[in-house]
C-alpha cells in the first residue's frame, strides 16, 4: 500500500549521505573549486596594454645614416637625440621633398632656423646656442614627432651616451629649457599688465606704426595706454607693450619711449635701419 513512497525515502536517503559527504570534506571541495576557476581562466590568453613593451634601439650616426629610405630603407631622423620613424610621412620626407633634408640624421638646430641646405655636423644639433624662447620651439616639435609618428630609439652623441642615459650636456639643454618656461610665464603675466601694441608696417616709407586701443593685444580693458618698448628678462630685443598712465614709471619692467614720439601719444612711428 505504501510502495509508492519507498522512491522518495531512497532519495532522501541519498540527500543525507551526500549532506555528510559535504560536511566532511567541505575545505577540500572548496579548494578543488578554486583550483578548477583559477587553472581555467589562466589558460585564457588575456593581453594587457600595460604590458606592451616599446621596442628601443641605440644608433650610432653611422647607423641611422643608413635609413636614408633607399633600396626599401625605411625613413628616421632625430630630433633632440631621440629618433624617429617617419616613412609614413614619405611626400615630406622622401628623396626630393621639403624634409628631406632631416634624414638619417639630428639636424635640430635647423627646425628653428629653418637652413636646409648646409649640415655641418658638429653644429646640427647644438641646441643650447639658440635662444631660449627657441628651445620652447624645438620641445613642441619633439612633442609633435612622439604624438604622430612612432618612437624608435636614441641617436648615441650629444644628448645620449653608450648605454642610452642622458649626457651632460642633455641636462644643460633641460635646465636651459626649465628657464625658457619659466621665462614664458613670466611674459604671459606680463601681456596681462602690459598687453601687445597694434603693428603695422609701411612698405613705401619702410617705418612701422604701433598703436594702442582698447583691445590691443586681445585684451578687453577700459583703456587704452601708450605705445612703450618693454624689455623682457632674457630678451636681446624688445616688444611695443601698452602702458597705462598710471604706470609709465613702473619699475617692475624695463620700459622706454619711442624716439620722436610724444610722451602721451597713442601712437608712434618708428623706422628700422
Amino acid at each position: 500500500m505504501l510502495s509508492f513512497l519507498k522512491p522518495i525515502f531512497k532519495l532522501q536517503f541519498l540527500f543525507v549521505i551526500l549532506a555528510v559527504i559535504v560536511g566532511v570534506y567541505y575545505q577540500e571541495i572548496l579548494a578543488w573549486h578554486k583550483n578548477f576557476i583559477f587553472t581555467t581562466e589562466a589558460e585564457i590568453p588575456i593581453n594587457y596594454e600595460s604590458d606592451k613593451q616599446i621596442a628601443e634601439t641605440l644608433f650610432t650616426k653611422a647607423e641611422l645614416a643608413k635609413y636614408n629610405g633607399e633600396n626599401g630603407a625605411p625613413l628616421y631622423l632625430a630630433l633632440l637625440g631621440d629618433v624617429f620613424d617617419v616613412t609614413k610621412g614619405l611626400k615630406h620626407y622622401g628623396p626630393g621633398c621639403s624634409y628631406n633634408f632631416f634624414i638619417g640624421r639630428d639636424a635640430s638646430v635647423s627646425f628653428i632656423t629653418g637652413e636646409f641646405e648646409n649640415f655641418v655636423e658638429d653644429e646640427a644639433d647644438d641646441v643650447v646656442v639658440l635662444k631660449l624662447n627657441d628651445l620652447l620651439g624645438l620641445e613642441n616639435w619633439k612633442n609633435f614627432y612622439h604624438k604622430d609618428y612612432a618612437y624608435v630609439g636614441k641617436l648615441i652623441g650629444r644628448f645620449y651616451d653608450n648605454s642610452g642615459a642622458l649626457t651632460s650636456y642633455h641636462h644643460k639643454f633641460l635646465a636651459l629649457l626649465d628657464q625658457a618656461k619659466q621665462e614664458k610665464i613670466e611674459s604671459d603675466r606680463s601681456r596681462v599688465s602690459y598687453p601687445d601694441c597694434n603693428i603695422q608696417w609701411n612698405a613705401e616709407t619702410s617705418q612701422t606704426r604701433v598703436w594702442c586701443t582698447n583691445s590691443s593685444g586681445g585684451k578687453e580693458r577700459d583703456w587704452a595706454g601708450y605705445p612703450r618698448k618693454l624689455f623682457e628678462l632674457g630678451r636681446d630685443t624688445f616688444r611695443c607693450a601698452c602702458v597705462h598712465q598710471d604706470k609709465l614709471d613702473a619699475t617692475d619692467v624695463m620700459i622706454k619711449s619711442y624716439d620722436n614720439c610724444e610722451p602721451l601719444a597713442t601712437e608712434c612711428f618708428y623706422k628700422v635701419d
